[in-house]
């Protein structure tokens, strides 16, 4: 497998590739690769040869979107490979070339041609695509309208090409992923912001009452503090004791749910400067004070808030600032290869609303 990240690009690109077999060590390597979003394997059982993928991954700041192509492969998620990862994202995957079959229910559903599937990473999923190139979009949750046909209700939705809604969008993210490289950071951002908007109104249009799909208990109480937490970013007093009154769990139950992030005081912290350093570095915010942004986001005390920073990026608040001015995208430390762990997993991850 080849990893590249552009250096120059104007946003944060990836690119991988593996060609072999499906019992090499490259088809290995793919399942590790997509393991944070996927299980990965063969959808047939006779044993195939020539196996080839590619996937190029685009950090908008806000939202990523992924341009794959490869042979027959089936992706899967169980339960315990949800409550494993934690993603709350939607995936939003448009087959440019080819298509699949998106499984939901027990119902199989054919995807075609620039037909929209719509997915929702913190549910089940099982769907073969067939020899196929793809484009799909992850947004975080948190972009959304959490009213906005029912999220919970989307998972496994198609929008046929045919219709205005499913046209629209399609086009729209073939689009995006067509324009990105060319994209400067604030103009990707702002475009996140655009393209979730009408994701929004997309599936808010004729939303189907599908049941919701059945999740653990774990993972819907996750997803409704993480909910919590970005309301209230700039409140100082936020902590665990407010979190444990407000969803009625002990201390100890909600650092259990927080364990694997470092415990929630520290999840809570990298919300917070993940905040200021978009805040910092937006062009329509350039004319703000960074100790106001601080201020406004719970930070009591500037010369903490920049060391913290500095600690978390690697450069100061000021040479975050400057080096978005100059339209360097390597200030974007989020979007910066994280040591010795996989850079996709790491993007996913660390993917939030600013």
């Amino acid at each position: 497998m080849q990893q590249t990240g552009a250096n120059g690009s104007k946003v944060q690109t990836l690119n991988y590739s593996v060609s072999g077999d499906t019992d090499s060590d490259s088809f290995k390597s793919w399942q590790q690769l997509l393991a944070s979003l996927f299980r990965v394997t063969r959808p047939f059982h006779r044993r195939e040869h020539g196996f080839f993928a590619s996937l190029t991954v685009y950090h908008l700041g806000l939202a990523l979107v992924l341009h794959g192509k490869s042979d027959a492969v089936r992706y899967s998620r169980s339960d315990a490979w949800t409550l494993r990862d934690d993603l709350d994202h939607l995936f939003i995957h448009v087959c440019s070339q080819g298509g699949g079959h998106l499984r939901r229910a027990g119902e199989n559903r054919r995807l075609n041609h620039l037909d929209v599937g719509i997915v929702d990473l913190a549910s089940p999923l099982d769907f073969v695509a067939y020899a196929s190139e793809s484009v799909s979009l992850v947004l975080p949750r948190s972009l959304l309208s959490p009213t906005t046909g029912e999220l919970d209700r989307q998972h496994g939705r198609i929008l046929l090409r045919d219709t205005p809604v499913g046209g629209l969008l399609g086009q729209h993210i073939v689009t995006l992923c067509q324009t990105a490289p060319r994209l400067w950071l604030h103009e990707a951002v702002a475009l996140a912001r655009v393209t979730a908007n009408l994701a929004d109104t997309c599936l808010g249009i004729g939303a189907v009452s599908y049941p919701a799909p059945t999740t653990t208990s774990h993972g819907g109480l996750m997803r409704s503090i993480r909910g919590y937490i970005e309301e209230r970013l700039h409140q100082p007093e936020l902590a665990p004791e407010e979190l444990a009154s407000a969803f009625l769990i002990s201390r100890s139950q909600l650092y259990r749910l927080f364990e694997t992030s470092g415990g929630v005081r520290h999840y809570i912290s990298r919300r917070r400067l993940r905040r200021a350093l978009l805040d910092i570095c937006s062009p329509a915010l350039r004319h703000r004070r960074i100790g106001d942004i601080a201020y406004d986001l719970g930070f009591r005390n500037e010369a903490h808030f920049s060391r913290i920073f500095h600690d978390a990026f690697g450069s100061s608040p000021r040479a975050a600032r400057a080096a978005s001015k100059r339209g360097d995208a390597e200030w974007l430390a989020v979007a910066s290869p994280a040591p010795g762990g996989n850079q996709l997993e790491h993007w996913l991850k660390e993917l939030m609303a600013g």
